[in-house]
């Protein structure tokens, strides 16, 4: 067996033995939590809206004149966007799906110390759910002369109620009893009841991010301050969304002192939410396959380098009766003794690794299988990256040990 001969040669030549092993170690770790950041960032892409994006248009309306009557505004851009012909129904809202800022915390207590659950906090009128097409799974949805209207800034309360999706409810509420329960939107707040729960719409990237994609809550509340003024969700007939993107536009555009910022199909929404990740996702891959490739010429560059260093020990062999094939096969023992090493300690480097994002995340991104494979895949890159190497040291002659050295 070439054991022995192996380990005096690693002893012999400790530091390059111990930039193999770092380097392994190294790209085990940032490549298998590369991979696992990746598909954690992707493994929301195929997951149901929850609503029929393809016929909801957002309008996005901002006053640049102060003077206008908001309030009255509301209520004429309402009156002229359900009178266009193929509109269903509409409604002021703060937050759009798939476009969702931040996040919000909601608690089951008011104590300081009362645990937090993330979430986003939608506001519209009573037509929000109809206007996203929402199903209705226990309680009762909102009344007219429930939602609280008024500027920000001068609201002497908020609304008493709210509604929360069937992910939400059972986030706050695991043993499913979450109808009729009070919890609180912000520490030191007045609580709110629980009246219904509806099925799940997305939120937003953040959210989506971290595999929460469907905690949201609902608040009876249209509201505006200086130069944030609501937006509206307006759902059409089945194909007729496009087509209404202009008209929708002009009749905005009814009222003075105002510009139009915005005005699409939430598909449009939906897509930037998912350009943004994948993006993000693509960097990963591409630093990822350029580290795995380093780790390669690298090996390959420290095998070359130790094929010239000991050319008169091939010699030797050679000379001794060893086949092309014996020194081949020496190289890629050694190798494969030293890049294991470096794997084992990898392995333990990136389980840490996946430990601390999930603390950082909440969301568990620990796959052994993932690991596993980017274990198996670098130990056979490593393996080519040396054969090369090896079979020309193969090559060396066994006069070349009658040389001087």
């Amino acid at each position: 067996m070439e054991f022995r001969p192996i380990l005096l040669s690693i002893k012999h030549n400790k530091a390059i033995a111990m930039l193999v092993i770092i380097q392994v170690a190294i790209t085990l770790t940032v490549l298998s939590g590369s991979l696992l950041m990746t598909t954690s960032t992707l493994k929301e892409w195929n997951l149901p809206s929850g609503i029929p994006h393809d016929n909801i248009i957002s309008a996005v309306p901002q006053f640049y004149d102060l003077d206008v009557d908001v309030r009255q505004s509301v209520v004429d851009d309402l009156a002229g966007i359900k009178a266009l012909p193929g509109v269903i129904n509409a409604s002021p809202v703060t937050q759009r799906p798939f476009d969702a800022q931040g996040i919000q915390k909601v608690y089951l207590d008011a104590t300081n110390e009362a645990q937090e659950y993330d979430t986003n906090i939608f506001t519209g009128d009573a037509n929000f759910h109809e206007v996203l097409q929402l199903s209705l799974i226990e309680g009762r949805l909102f009344r007219e002369n429930e939602i609280v209207t008024g500027k920000k800034d001068e609201l002497n309360a908020t609304p008493p109620i709210v509604m929360v999706s069937e992910d939400m409810a059972k986030a706050l509420f695991p043993d499913g009893d979450a109808l009729g329960k009070t919890i609180w939107l912000a520490k030191g707040a007045s609580p709110v009841e629980i009246i219904g729960i509806y099925s799940n719409f997305m939120n937003g990237e953040r959210l989506n991010y971290f595999g929460q994609s469907y905690r949201t809550v609902l608040q009876p509340l249209v509201t505006w301050q200086n130069r944030e003024d609501p937006s509206y969700l307006i759902r059409v007939e089945d194909g007729m969304a496009e087509g209404l993107l202009e008209t929708v536009r002009n009749q905005l555009y009814q009222i003075d002192g105002r510009y139009i910022n915005q005005v699409e199909v939430l598909t449009r929404t939906q897509k930037r939410m998912y350009d943004g990740r994948g993006s993000h996702a693509i960097m990963l891959l591409v630093i990822s396959i350029i580290l795995l490739l380093i780790t390669a010429f690298g090996m390959a560059g420290l095998v070359s380098f130790l094929v010239t260093q000991r050319q008169k020990q091939i010699g030797t062999r050679r000379a001794l009766g060893a086949t092309k094939w014996d020194v081949v096969r020496y190289f890629m023992l050694e190798n494969g003794i030293l890049t294991s090493i470096g794997i084992l300690t990898g392995l333990v480097l990136s389980i840490v690794f996946a430990f601390v994002l999930t603390e950082d995340s909440g969301v568990n991104i620990l796959d052994m299988s993932y690991i596993f494979a980017t274990a198996f895949f670098i130990l056979l890159i490593n393996q080519l990256a040396v054969y090369f190497p090896a079979k020309k040291a193969a090559n060396v002659e066994p006069a070349i040990v009658t040389r001087a050295a």
